[in-house]
């Protein structure tokens, strides 16, 4: 989604994963999406257990650190109880041929 937050004016990539995780090919492509339109990238991985989604997320942040603790800080006032952070340091690995 693209039209859900902002951050310093500009919008900002906001992926949900459908299931526990996003897959690591769906992760890649919004990594190389969010450097080639200049947005930073917040990804919501939501941890469950045996009823279903506790409350609980896994965020992963494409961006500076000031970015980072802004989406942590959002998403905790949301009521959303958070487990693990995680700042992406290399964002596109480039694949030999």
């Amino acid at each position: 989604m693209t039209d859900q937050l902002q951050w310093q004016g500009e919008d900002v990539i906001v992926a949900v994963a459908t299931g526990p995780r996003i897959p690591a090919r769906t992760f890649h492509w919004l990594c190389s999406l969010a450097q080639l339109t200049s947005r930073q990238l917040v990804a919501v991985e939501h941890k469950q257990d045996a009823n279903g989604f506790n409350g609980e997320f896994n965020l992963r942040t494409v961006g500076p650190e000031e970015f980072r603790e802004v989406m942590v800080t959002y998403f905790s006032q949301k009521g959303f109880t958070n487990t693990l952070v995680k700042r992406e340091q290399r964002v596109i690995e480039w694949a030999a041929y």
